[in-house]
């Protein structure tokens, strides 16, 4: 997989998801803490269906990801990498687009784990 820069400014933003708590902290927290420990696992399932040429997991785990992203505000900066990265799997083509994209994918992910986790 190609290596990908993230920049060192914050990449998750919490604005949506304080709205959609009505300022319920525990919301919040439970939010955060379900990312935590979702996204690492998501992300090496993810890694070893690219691996594998996996179309239909990669699919599923992108689709999975790309809705629950607005939450930390990781759309953003990724929205449009899941979104490709669905598509192609779902027509069985571009993996090595789909390589290029996980990279992004990755990198922004677990920079905003690492903020998260803070």
């Amino acid at each position: 997989m190609s290596h990908t820069t993230v920049t060192t400014a914050k990449v998750s933003n919490l604005d949506y998801l304080t709205v959609l708590s009505k300022g319920n902290p525990e919301f919040v927290t439970e939010m955060i803490d379900i990312f935590l420990t979702e996204t690492p696992a998501e992300i090496e399932t993810l890694e070893i269906s690219i691996e594998e040429n996996d179309f239909e997991q990669i699919q599923s785990i992108a689709h999975h990801m790309r809705s629950t992203m607005p939450f930390v505000g990781l759309d953003k900066h990724i929205g449009t990498e899941l979104t490709q990265t669905e598509q192609l799997a779902k027509a069985r083509s571009g993996i090595q687009t789909i390589k290029i994209n996980f990279a992004k994918i990755k990198a922004i992910c677990n920079k905003a784990v690492e903020e998260l986790s803070a």
